[in-house]
């Protein structure tokens, strides 16, 4: 098996950069360690992404733990999230629902948001305590049960 590697061009801002400095020199490594490190770990948070047969509820535990950070970095919306969750589905029953899509699609915004749309969209009032584990429950509770 050969070990190919390539390198490649990334941009990052100061603040990146210097957090990176940081990093590798309290960690005692090189600042390239702290950026592999950092590939390797989204690399296995993400790792449902690697195969295209996970789609529809069997994305979804990935979709609902990383779901702040997904929407925040790429901007997805609740159209990019049904195409990238249900993509080539048709009404199969692995398909999660446009609601819950949309459910997903409000990570990442301001609390008071998500509260409100949340009980538009299910009915259901939210906790005040942490309403991100409270829409995390109820969408792993609503299709683990199916």
């Amino acid at each position: 098996m050969e070990n190919k590697s390539c390198s490649i061009s990334v941009r990052l801002s100061e603040s990146e950069r210097r957090k990176i400095k940081l990093m590798a020199e309290r960690l005692r490594v090189r600042k390239s360690d702290v950026v592999r490190y950092a590939i390797k770990t989204a690399l296995t948070h993400l790792s449902a992404f690697h195969d295209p047969s996970i789609c529809g509820t069997a994305l979804l535990p990935t979709m609902i733990e990383y779901c702040n950070e997904l929407n925040r970095h790429f901007d997805l919306d609740a159209d990019k999230l049904d195409s990238l969750i249900n993509e080539n589905m048709g009404n199969n029953k692995i398909r999660v629902a446009r609601n819950d899509i949309e459910l997903l699609a409000l990570c990442g915004m301001p609390v008071e948001i998500i509260q409100k749309q949340f009980q538009k969209i299910t009915g259901v009032k939210p906790d005040d305590n942490d309403i991100h584990q409270f829409m995390k429950s109820y969408l792993s509770n609503k299709y683990n049960q199916q």
